[in-house]
């Protein structure tokens, strides 16, 4: 199989509930292979709907890895926000994998493949892993710290009674996501909040680690 040099972008796009369908269409069209579509809930900084108890809102999360057609899958999102603004407002970012595993039509077979060359978009991904009912009180911090909102996600742990054994831990299988965008030089100082989270504290509580975002933009009209 042929080498590309753009070989590995992970497209994660973040838009209202219900339209993660109709982008990954439009994603697929510009050359994507597919993608997978979750359930989020996008926790605004906005002080105003905070008060209205209206900063918690359903959103989509979609992840889809692309190749070569990275630039032209990017752009027919951005196209698709800019002539729907007020449907598929949110975010959409490109993140470099370094290796990944693909099934190689051709042979039949399963295959590693490492990526190009790199950019630099100025942001990066914070994403923290936590206990379930958490979430919220890692996102207020990190609001008080500059981060401007994220993405919460519910999940699920893999632990088993095993791994308490050997590793003396409390497995809690209810977990919880959270995306946070933030510009670089914030990073640290919101790491630095979400540790004080007593969640984190706790044996196996949580995770926290960035990724850089080599492209950013906003979907729609910027929140």
């Amino acid at each position: 199989m042929k080498q590309l040099s753009d070989y590995g972008k992970l497209l994660m796009c973040t838009v209202g509930r219900n339209k993660g369908d109709k982008l990954m269409a439009v994603a697929k069209a510009a050359g994507a292979r597919g993608g997978t579509v979750m359930l989020g809930r996008s926790k605004q900084g906005n002080r105003l709907l905070k008060a209205l108890s209206l900063d918690d809102v359903l959103q989509d999360v979609v992840l889809t890895l692309v190749r070569a057609e990275c630039k032209a899958v990017f752009e027919a999102i951005v196209d698709l926000a800019a002539k729907s603004p007020a449907q598929f407002g949110g975010t959409a970012m490109l993140l470099d994998v370094s290796t990944f595993l693909a099934h190689t039509v051709a042979d039949n077979q399963i295959n590693a493949h490492g990526t190009g060359t790199k950019m630099e978009s100025g942001h990066q991904l914070i994403t923290v892993i936590v206990n379930s009912g958490y979430g919220d009180d890692v996102m207020e911090v990190a609001r008080k710290a500059g981060a401007h909102g994220g993405t919460i996600m519910s999940a699920r742990g893999t632990g088993t009674a095993e791994d308490v054994k050997f590793f003396a831990i409390t497995i809690v299988p209810e977990k919880e996501i959270l995306l946070i965008v933030s510009q670089t030089g914030a990073v640290g100082a919101i790491l630095d909040a979400i540790g004080t989270v007593p969640v984190f504290s706790q044996p196996g509580g949580g995770i926290a680690y960035c990724m850089n975002i080599e492209q950013f933009v906003h979907l729609g009209p910027k929140q």
